[in-house]
């Protein structure tokens, strides 16, 4: 009998085509996100590939054949762990697979803010030559940065930014400290210890109840004056009320957003109005090569799943294999 993969929201043509490749796979797409359009597809599903859906633990329990759920990227939060793990059923995701867009998406955001990208551009579209006597960008050259999470994306934004002359901190309590210091990073044990040292700040940690609103209006203040802050991790883990006020106040030289707490924001949420904002939407990881990366990961953690050969280093909850 075949298994049966449910697609949610298709993946790039080379995941789709793995997929296609094995004659006891049947997959099924589904466009739709709503959890009524998949609760009606999941009954009979083997596995399930998840976009921006959300996963519930009445879906699961919808599931009698579910034997992985496979994440097109790294954040997890839309999905109910505890209750794949009850089941014993894997959750995956793509790995290093979008490392290497999301970390130079941060650095983009970091080097527009610090020379006032958006500003030159409208400057120069509007005929202002003297904007040019005004402007008050900055060099990153021995500006120092700290990563609030050194796992995967992190490991990959230091390098780039050492490249350009900075002084990497980096804070991550679940890793080895040696593995900071062997990427020529100094670690930090209690980032709040170092804020006034920092010029930019880049959190790259999940969401969860330790980090959600683990940078506020306490550790903004704590920031040197004129400070960037970039997240391209997950809306949540800076609260947006603080960093409103701070970036309003002209402590913050600017932010750069890629994740916000509402996605898409409301449209009255005053960070749309913000000139010292950079925003993009959740596309970091959405580059040409990040998308087929993903696709791929995707649908060969599935298979992968199937044939016994899972990638521990995919697996979110690993106590199930």
């Amino acid at each position: 009998m075949k298994k049966k993969v449910l697609v949610v929201q298709t993946l790039d043509p080379v995941g789709m085509k793995l997929l296609g490749s094995r004659d006891d796979v049947e997959v099924d797409e589904l466009q739709e996100v709503s959890e009524q359009a998949i609760a009606e597809k999941i009954v009979d599903a083997h596995a399930i590939t998840l976009r921006v859906a959300s996963l519930t633990e009445a879906l699961i329990a919808q599931a009698p054949l579910l034997q992985v759920v496979s994440r097109h990227g790294v954040g997890y939060d839309a999905v109910d762990v505890a209750a794949l793990t009850r089941r014993r059923i894997p959750l995956t995701v793509t790995g290093t697979a979008n490392s290497i867009s999301v970390a130079e998406h941060a650095l983009y955001l970091m080097l527009a803010l610090a020379k006032r990208g958006l500003e030159d551009d409208r400057a120069t579209r509007e005929n202002n030559w003297g904007f040019r006597m005004q402007r008050t960008g900055l060099d990153l050259y021995e500006k120092t940065l700290l990563i609030i999470g050194f796992g995967r994306i992190g490991k990959e934004v230091a390098p780039r930014c050492q490249a350009l002359g900075m002084q990497v901190l980096a804070c991550d309590p679940f890793i080895d400290q040696s593995v900071i210091e062997s990427h020529g990073c100094r670690p930090v044990e209690d980032f709040r210890s170092v804020l006034n040292e920092v010029d930019v700040l880049t959190v790259h940690t999940p969401l969860d109840n330790v980090t959600r609103n683990m940078i506020g209006a306490t550790e903004l203040g704590k920031l040197k004056p004129g400070a960037i802050v970039v997240n391209c991790a997950r809306g949540g883990i800076i609260n947006e009320a603080a960093l409103t006020n701070a970036l309003n106040s002209g402590h913050l030289h600017g932010a750069g957003l890629d994740v916000f707490d509402d996605e898409p924001p409301a449209p009255d949420s005053p960070l749309l109005n913000l000139d010292n904002v950079l925003l993009s939407p959740h596309t970091a990881a959405a580059t040409q090569e990040g998308i087929r990366r993903m696709a791929t990961a995707t649908a060969q953690n599935v298979l992968d799943a199937f044939d016994g050969t899972l990638n521990p280093d995919h697996v979110i909850n690993r106590d199930v294999l």
